[in-house]
């Protein structure tokens, strides 16, 4: 049985709508997300794309191939492979009689000819970078990886300057595990179109998978340039200095992100922001980030109450620094952290009451 079932109709139906026509897709989602068209929608399509049939044999290919695909849309299957094999009698080359099979023999359940039919389109359609995409799409959801990536560097090679096709093989390729190919697709890619806003962005994220944090941080910062007011990357490229021990820069662009909105940061990142903060020997900001993640978190978080000690202790307060260590042995008793940190208290005031 196919993988991805619901994917691959939709993708199927994307073929036998545009025909020989070379439609651009943009990404996979817009392709998966496409509707049943309606088969006076794909009838016009599949005329118009003919005009330059003029023989009288492939004018009947043609006829038969646009009743073939009503007799489809009526759920009449049987009826539409025997006029796809007529057409194919007459004109053996007819690219609409290999879509029409894709889609009929996936409907069938015959993996073996819907693999077949995929073949024979991408044969016939070596210089169509839209084709090649969207049959390298159902190849990698029908599990063949290999043709798959065959059919899309294909499509790159047809129209690198085409930057959905890098992203979508570059998609594939994560996932498979294979990132560092995929950092190489999208690296070539944002070469092409340096100007891309999309490209970075993948880029970072495929850094940060391979925990590359300083390559992300530089990702981000192209898309930042950008869109300066989306915060969201720009948290993003937070988190990769924070992680690349960039505090300096990690601090300044985790408070422009709280200055915009105080509820983008998750909580890992507000944590990273507070660790940050003492790190650099802001002990006041990082009580104040501590203090609100406790409040917000009233089950505690271990570490957070453990740095929330720590904060207290160097910044000589020490009454808070005993009321947050006692109120956390409570819950947690026997941890070596909490033991060390209520170590560092002078001795009348590690009890806990």
């Amino acid at each position: 049985m196919l993988r991805n079932l619901s994917c691959i109709a939709c993708a199927l139906v994307w073929l036998i709508c545009c025909g020989c026509q070379a439609v651009q897709i943009s990404t996979l989602t817009q392709m998966s997300g496409e509707a049943l068209q309606g088969e006076t929608t794909a009838q016009t399509s599949e005329t118009s794309s003919r005009t330059e049939r003029t023989s009288p044999f492939n004018e009947r290919a043609n006829q038969l191939v646009d009743q073939a695909l009503q007799h489809y849309s009526q759920g009449e299957l049987q009826q539409a492979r025997s006029l796809l094999a007529s057409a194919r009698e007459i004109d053996p080359g007819h690219i609409g009689t290999f879509e029409i099979e894709a889609q009929l023999s996936y409907d069938m359940g015959d993996r073996k000819q819907f693999l077949q039919s995929l073949r024979a389109i991408r044969a016939a359609s070596p210089q169509d970078a839209a084709k090649q995409s969207a049959v390298g799409t159902l190849f990698f959801q029908a599990g063949q990886t290999q043709e798959g990536i065959a059919c899309l560097k294909r499509a790159i090679a047809l129209k690198p300057q085409e930057e959905n096709y890098s992203l979508k093989l570059a998609a594939f390729l994560e996932q498979t595990s294979r990132t560092d190919e995929a950092h190489e697709v999208l690296l070539r890619a944002l070469h092409t179109t340096p100007g891309s806003k999309r490209l970075p962005i993948a880029l970072g994220r495929v850094c940060e998978v391979n925990q590359q944090w300083s390559e992300a941080s530089v990702y981000y910062a192209m898309v930042i340039n950008h869109l300066p007011e989306n915060h969201v990357w720009r948290k993003h490229r937070a988190r990769c200095l924070y992680h690349a021990g960039k505090y300096q820069e990690a601090f300044e662009q985790f408070s422009i992100c709280q200055e915009a909105d105080r509820e983008l940061l998750s909580l890992s990142e507000k944590i990273a922001f507070g660790d940050t903060a003492l790190r650099l020997g802001d002990l006041e900001k990082a009580q104040q980030l501590f203090d609100e993640i406790s409040a917000a978190h009233q089950h505690q978080l271990l570490h957070v109450e453990v740095l929330r000690g720590l904060c207290a202790i160097n910044r000589g307060q020490t009454t808070d620094a005993k009321a947050i260590i006692a109120t956390a042995r409570k819950k947690w008793p026997a941890d070596p952290t909490l033991l060390e940190v209520a170590a560092l208290l002078p001795a009348q005031q590690t009890a806990v009451r």
